[in-house]
């Protein structure tokens, strides 16, 4: 599969696709040093790469609990470890393993002597679909994710469908949903497409696999090289995304995968989109229809009105109103200013009741 290459603001990013990632270092620059800030769980499920990594005396700083650990006290232990070692500009910092690990090496590499090379391994769907492209770094602090943060490009980023044969199935769907988000805010053609391909998926054909996620990295990398700092069109990746952080609000004392509150989010959109008569019918229950084909278990999903309308309200994206990223029609996202509130707490009161019959 040819690679991709896009442009962020100055700089080229390229993205490599392939199925064995013992291949990835085969032809690594022996001058530079790399420190490689990994999950830990991963390399263990992956001997062969480990192997790979030791054997060219890379450093590896493991990670054991990913959204724990992304944190100014691991943040600083990594560049204490690469300031022993005398890393400097010319050498690489590696992120092997979900989101919370590439934005944690990303914020190191940013920096570490105000920036120093990146390259991205992600292992999850959603870091591979989501989090790999974008540029943004971070770590958290206190309670609030990614509080403290920047925009830093990797230099290369390798997209290896091995790594997602060990994923149990939720935590694949977590990531498929930012798949569907793609299609949902681009094309019917995608969404059909995306329909007609779900078998496949669901069964792991890495040939499948790969065309999907490239298929999907572009739509992300065509929207972030036109709007890198979020002024506007990259805000409609934030579609199903406010409904979504209200949603995980709700289960705050016990976290749902962020893909699954993104997937009734982006449901509730739809229909908000209906009700407003912005959405025809017949295109609302054809994007219901796809996203019904995956088997998302949403069982243990706690619902609270109150709590999901007050987190929407304080959602960074917000102005003077509550902003949403809605849609006219499959592939046609527009951001929407809620000045109503009776009008969208009734609506989340009715879609709670509705979808927990």
């Amino acid at each position: 599969m040819k690679n991709l290459v896009f442009k962020a603001e100055e700089q080229n990013v390229k993205v490599s696709f392939l199925k064995d990632p013992n291949h990835i270092f085969e032809n690594y620059d022996e001058s530079v040093k790399y420190c490689v800030v990994a999950d830990k769980k991963v390399l263990e499920q992956h001997p062969e790469f480990k192997n790979v990594l030791t054997a060219n005396n890379f450093s590896i700083f493991e990670i054991e609990e990913a959204e724990k650990q992304k944190d100014i006290e691991t943040y600083m232990s990594v560049i204490e470890l690469m300031q022993s070692k005398n890393f400097n500009r010319h050498d690489f910092v590696v992120g092997f393993g979900g989101g919370a690990v590439t934005d944690l090496a990303g914020f190191v590499a940013a920096t570490y002597m105000r920036g120093i090379k990146y390259m991205q391994i992600p292992t999850s769907l959603l870091a591979q679909v989501d989090a790999s492209i974008g540029g943004k770094t971070g770590i958290n602090h206190g309670k609030i994710k990614n509080f403290i943060g920047s925009f830093y490009n990797p230099t290369e980023i390798f997209i290896c469908s091995d790594f997602l044969v060990t994923l149990q199935k939720q935590e694949f769907l977590n990531g498929l949903a930012e798949v569907i988000k793609h299609c949902l805010i681009t094309s019917r053609d995608s969404l059909i497409r995306l329909s007609e391909q779900s078998e496949a998926i669901m069964n792991l054909d890495q040939d499948v696999l790969l065309k999907c996620i490239k298929e999907s990295l572009e739509t992300k990398a065509n929207i972030v090289q036109q709007d890198f700092q979020e002024s506007g069109q990259r805000k409609f990746l934030n579609f199903g995304h406010t409904f979504a952080h209200g949603i995980e609000s709700a289960n705050y004392d016990a976290p749902i995968l962020h893909g699954h509150a993104v997937m009734i989010g982006m449901i509730m959109a739809l229909k908000y989109s209906n009700k407003l008569g912005k959405l025809e019918k017949d295109e609302l229950d054809l994007a219901i229809k796809v996203m019904n084909e995956f088997e998302y278990d949403f069982k243990d999903v706690k619902f609270d009105t109150d709590i999901i309308f007050e987190a929407m309200k304080k959602d960074k994206k917000n102005t003077n109103a509550i902003n949403l990223v809605l849609i006219n029609e499959i592939g046609a996202p527009f951001i929407y200013q809620e000045t109503s509130e009776e009008s969208l707490k009734t609506f989340i009161s009715k879609f709670i009741d509705d979808f927990t019959k």
